[in-house]
């Protein structure tokens, strides 16, 4: 199959190759485009050149592309193709071998003058493939037919690959989530014999993984994956106790508690709060499941002890504040939406749209995905009154404009209309004039005065 390259991807091969110079597209944009993805549709692309990198950045700046410095450690330099209506990143990296010594994850890098050399660096065969100016396909290690026929293999001896760089068994269970790929029976054998090497890993790199394994399609592959190898006890043991709770959850849930996350998670839209908090909703169900005297079961709070759950993967998986907080958010409300029966008040509504600020949409996504019941009419019968609270709620919404609930510095007019001191009760009768506001009984876009009357009255 030959490629049909954009001007500007030609010109890049000819601006190397007229200058002497070897130049192949190699790595993800190879293994997509074999896929079936339109080159010119590829977000990013990487090629390897027999150029050095100061002879690279020569060669561009004279034709005019920007140049900036990936890694000039490992002979990378970047550039951008200019297009319309965005614009992709380039990177061109010199041929190189890796050595790892010593244990290190940190391979000492040398340059070469080989492709087929820089090709078995690679970790899976579906990566060591490279395309030539003219759409030949180099093809050293069978990735294409490895593609084709769904089997996920390594560039060589699985044990010498994954002991170079751990975070490849990570990216397994990314490849398998991804593309859904088969792994080699031998490749996960051995993946279950070196899986607690990944603690050598910086739990940013585990992030960047874990991310592409809960965006992708097939997201419970992967974690199956993670699972059947061991990992999953390393990279977060409060999932692992999710694997191998199977305690009865009650006639409301069908499902043991993993098959049920991995459902939810499967349904859920792929958005990466909400996929996170699909993985997390459940996880305090582990240390609150209790059985009353007429053998119901309950998870009394698991909400609560889910949200502490989620603090801990945000520290481990290194989250940055804003996912964090998100995925906390939705964590901790999941269950207030189910709830809903139609018969709530406009306040009600009211409280949960404050709750979940711009987490609204999110939350509501999430208590969709988290019904995974097949019995007839339930899931139906779930998703018309989550439509009918997400309708409500954008009719409060509109109505109520998004104006703070109560106007600033309230909490100054309080303690002069009342002649008490900043504390607790101060915060007391604000709350107080919140839930006001909420129920209806006073105006949202009020003066000062209307709410310090509202306290007059029912203070008396």
């Amino acid at each position: 199959m030959k490629a049909r390259l954009d001007p500007q991807i030609a010109r890049l091969f000819e601006l190397f190759i007229g200058a002497g110079h070897e130049l192949y597209l190699v790595g993800g944009a190879v293994r997509d485009y074999q896929r079936g993805a339109p080159i010119e549709e590829l977000p990013d692309l990487d090629f390897a050149t027999s150029a050095l990198p100061a002879e690279s950045t020569r060669l561009l700046r004279r034709a005019g592309f920007p140049v900036f410095m990936v890694g000039s450690r490992f002979g990378t330099v970047g550039t951008f193709l200019e297009e319309v209506p965005r614009r992709r990143q380039i990177q061109i990296t010199t041929y190189r071998g890796e050595v790892y010594v010593n244990g290190s994850r940190k391979p000492r890098v040398t340059f070469g003058k080989d492709l087929l050399e820089d090709l078995a660096r690679r970790d899976f065969s579906i990566n060591a493939m490279a395309m030539a100016a003219d759409g030949h396909l180099i093809d050293p290690y069978g990735g294409d037919r490895d593609l084709a026929q769904g089997v996920l293999r390594t560039v060589g001896e699985p044990r010498v690959i994954f002991r170079e760089d751990p975070l490849r068994t990570l990216r397994a269970a990314r490849f398998i989530a991804t593309l859904g790929m088969k792994p080699e029976p031998e490749l996960t054998e051995v993946v279950r014999e070196v899986a607690g090497e990944i603690l050598t890993v910086s739990r940013e790199r585990w992030l960047l993984e874990m991310n592409k394994i809960l965006l992708a399609e097939a997201a419970d592959d992967g974690l199956i994956f993670l699972v059947e190898t061991g990992l999953l006890v390393h990279l977060w043991p409060a999932g692992q106790a999710m694997v191998e709770f199977r305690a009865d959850q009650g006639r409301y849930h069908h499902k043991a508690l993993w098959p049920h996350t991995l459902g939810v998670l499967s349904q859920a839209p792929r958005s990466l709060p909400v996929r996170w908090a699909a993985l997390l909703h459940d996880a305090g169900k582990v240390t609150t499941r209790s059985v009353d005297p007429a053998g119901e079961v309950h998870f009394f709070g698991h909400e609560t002890v889910s949200a502490a759950i989620v603090d801990e993967a945000a520290r481990r998986f290194r989250f940055d504040r804003a996912l964090h907080q998100r995925v906390r958010t939705l964590v901790l409300l999941h269950q207030r939406p189910a709830l809903y029966d139609g018969g709530w008040t406009d306040g009600a509504v009211r409280r949960l749209i404050r709750d979940a600020g711009e987490a609204l949409p999110d939350l509501l996504d999430l208590s969709r995905a988290d019904v995974t019941s097949h019995r007839p009419g339930i899931r139906e019968g779930v998703l018309a009154r989550l439509a009918d609270l997400q309708a409500r709620a954008a009719g409060l919404i509109e109505k109520d404009g998004q104006a703070p609930l109560l106007p600033k510095g309230i909490g100054q007019a309080i303690m002069a209309h009342l002649g008490i001191e900043a504390g607790p009760r101060v915060g007391e009768l604000r709350g107080r004039l919140e839930q006001a506001v909420l129920d209806g009984e006073v105006p949202r876009n009020g003066s000062p005065r209307e709410y310090l009357g509202y306290l007059d009255r029912v203070l008396v």
